[in-house]
């Protein structure tokens, strides 16, 4: 009896034959990626949002930067326009006006006493000789030759270069007005000293944020105050790769790692081409402004990964306990029954879980298998005493018929070779008989009727019968109908064909031919026999083999008397006689 094969699980067999689950198929490494699919998309929107917090922060910061910058670059615009306005009162004051030496250098020690933002303040003539100054010492000193002098004796107010002056022999900031007198012509120039330590101070003055920088310098880079260290960097050049800031053509804020290491947001303000100014930056410490931000990131990250290790832990665990121990429990079940322990169950039960209900059906269903192989043992007994019994009756009943035959065809006229064909046909049809009681009457390999066939006629050594063909089983009827052919066709080969001499020989020979339809092509070849004389009319033999294989297996008979030998060909659809399972 065949029984369903298991399809609850996917079962295979390692090297030493035991049952596995194959890898592919595997529950817990399907609940492994599965939770791993549910949790990268989760770490993925974690950190998109913490990245994007990031860069919401730097925005943030750069326009913090700028609003820095700019305000410092404000107050510096306003500082030097209150000291032009202050040079230009200066410059227009009588005593200044007319260069009269004592009325001006005793108006210019007044003024720049009330002035603390200058270290000097001097008044040059158009030829940019001091003419007068806080201290007389400094009169007839020549300025000509320093750049702001030049521009404020062209009529507009400059500012200069970072220098040591000349006279203070102090670091200073030069300014300077032109001196204008009644009738628009510029006389001479008003040339102050700014004086960077008071500048330094006013820097110190302001707040900063933790890290955070202001850096003024002049056109050229050279830094005239910071925070913080100015002890260090005022007097010094910018460094060449930060010089693209100074000369820039606008604004802007960019993220770089000062002269001072640390790295910051900066905000840039180049000095106007147009207007005379300053070089202002102002910048904001990435490490203090990002802590937060970087901290909640670290955590983010930290906190993400330590659930997506939890779950596939979780997961895992949950693979090995709930999954892979019920499973290993069902597979030694199907093991056991494969060792023929019919005995064997799970018992597993509802309250297991998706598992237990399944091994609870397993049991179910290993308990009904039972009692059908043991209704089916009964069956196939009782099948085989009625088989028994069946056979023995046919062969008792052919030997009756054999015997009343014999009874018969002695007392009567008939040729004893008569009664001799009637009794191989009788034989034949006994050895069909046999062949299909092996399989309780529903099918034999076609080879296997052949053989039986010509065994009572294959006596000779070596065989003189040769048999080829594929394999192919046929149905009851097919094989009693070719097999009785078969027996006709020995019978008269004995007689007038192949075996009636001791050279011939017969080719037994088929094979099948797809088409529209398969069929079966079946050839009966003699070789090497005595000469062959065809009949004059049919005889019994040769219409009981057409009637048997057309009328009840749908076959078509060729037959053909060649000078070497007879030849029976047979054409009959697959279908006809192949056995349908």
């Amino acid at each position: 009896m065949h029984f369903p094969s298991w399809r609850c699980i996917d079962f295979g067999r390692g090297k030493k034959g035991n049952t596995q689950i194959t890898s592919r198929s595997s529950l817990s490494t399907r609940l492994f990626i599965l939770v791993l699919v549910a949790v990268l998309p989760l770490t993925a929107i974690l950190f998109y949002n913490l990245y994007s917090i990031r860069l919401a922060k730097e925005r943030e910061v750069h326009a913090e930067a700028f609003r820095t910058g700019q305000l410092a670059a404000l107050e510096m615009q306003r500082l030097l326009g209150g000291l032009e306005n202050t040079l230009s009162g200066i410059a227009a004051a009588p005593a200044v006006q007319n260069l009269d030496p004592v009325a001006c250098n005793t108006y210019m020690a007044r003024a720049g006493a009330r002035l603390p933002e200058f270290a000097g303040i001097a008044v040059l003539d158009a030829s940019g000789v001091i003419k007068c100054w806080q201290e007389e010492t400094a009169i007839g000193i020549s300025l000509a030759d320093r750049a702001y002098v030049k521009e404020s004796l062209g009529g507009r107010f400059s500012v200069g270069e970072f220098t040591e002056g000349r006279v203070s022999h102090q670091k200073v900031l030069p300014v300077s007005v032109p001196i204008i007198d009644d009738a628009g012509k510029v006389t001479g120039v008003v040339a102050g000293s700014l004086d960077l330590a008071w500048l330094q101070q006013k820097v110190r003055e302001r707040t900063f944020p933790a890290d955070g920088n202001l850096t003024i310098a002049d056109r050229n880079g050279v830094i005239l105050a910071r925070h913080p260290e100015p002890e260090r960097f005022v007097g010094t050049t910018i460094p060449e790769q930060f010089q693209y800031l100074v000369h820039s053509e606008r604004p802007g804020t960019t993220e770089l790692t000062s002269q001072d290491g640390t790295r910051r947001i900066l905000a840039y303000f180049p000095p106007s081409k147009s207007q005379p100014g300053l070089y202002i930056s102002a910048g904001i410490s990435t490490a203090a402004e990002y802590a937060a931000v970087t901290r909640a990131m670290y955590y983010g990250a930290a906190g993400a990964i330590a659930a997506a290790a939890l779950a596939l832990t979780l997961a895992i665990v949950t693979g090995r306990f709930s999954i892979r121990r019920p499973v290993k429990h069902l597979l030694r079940t199907v093991e056991a029954w494969r060792k023929q322990d019919e005995t064997a169950r799970t018992g597993m039960s509802h309250a297991n879980g998706e598992f237990g209900q399944l091994g609870a059906a397993i049991d179910a269903y290993m308990d009904e298998l039972v009692l059908a192989r043991q209704r089916s043992r009964k069956e196939e007994e009782q099948r085989s005493v009625l088989m028994r019994e069946l056979d023995h009756r046919v062969k008792n009943l052919l030997a009756t018929v054999q015997a009343v035959a014999r009874a018969s065809f002695r007392s009567s006229a008939l040729d004893p070779s008569t009664l001799e064909t009637f009794n191989h046909r009788l034989a034949a049809m006994g050895e069909a008989h046999a062949l299909l009681m092996k399989d309780a009457w529903q099918s034999a390999p076609l080879r296997d009727v052949v053989i039986t066939a010509i065994r009572p006629f294959d006596t000779a050594q070596p065989s003189r019968f040769s048999v080829t063909g594929p394999e192919l089983t046929m149905n009851s009827t097919a094989a009693l109908a070719l097999g009785m052919s078969l027996h006709e066709l020995c019978t008269n080969a004995v007689k007038y064909g192949a075996l009636r001499s001791d050279d011939g020989t017969i080719r037994i020979q088929w094979r099948i031919e797809d088409g529209e339809a398969r069929m079966l092509h079946f050839d009966w070849i003699e070789l090497d026999g005595p000469p062959i004389i065809p009949p004059t009319n049919s005889g019994f033999g040769s219409a009981m083999i057409e009637r048997m294989l057309g009328s009840q297996i749908g076959g078509t008979v060729e037959v053909s008397y060649e000078q070497d030998g007879f030849k029976f060909h047979l054409i009959v659809p697959v279908s006809n006689v192949e056995l349908v399972s």
